[in-house]
């Protein structure tokens, strides 16, 4: 079972942003799955989703980033 979450923030893309917002998902057990921009989300941001193992650290990694002042969508059950 896999879970995962999504971070969103305002284009455009800010890779030390990205960095920094990996880092701490990395930190967690985390892996960035996806990013998205503008064409596929067809909205003024840019979505990078996050892959985990457990829900747990899944559920703090979000937490870290909200802390942080990310705007974070899930956790949820990513599914095989």
């Amino acid at each position: 079972m896999s879970y995962m979450f999504e971070v969103y923030y305002k284009s455009p893309i800010d890779l030390k942003k990205e960095e920094e917002i990996t880092g701490a998902v990395a930190s967690l057990g985390g892996s960035l799955d996806c990013r998205e921009t503008l064409i596929e989300t067809g909205t003024d941001a840019v979505c990078l989703t996050y892959e985990f193992d457990e829900m747990e650290l899944a559920q703090k990694a979000a937490d870290l980033l909200r802390q942080r002042g990310d705007h974070v969508e899930g956790p949820v059950d990513y599914g095989n």
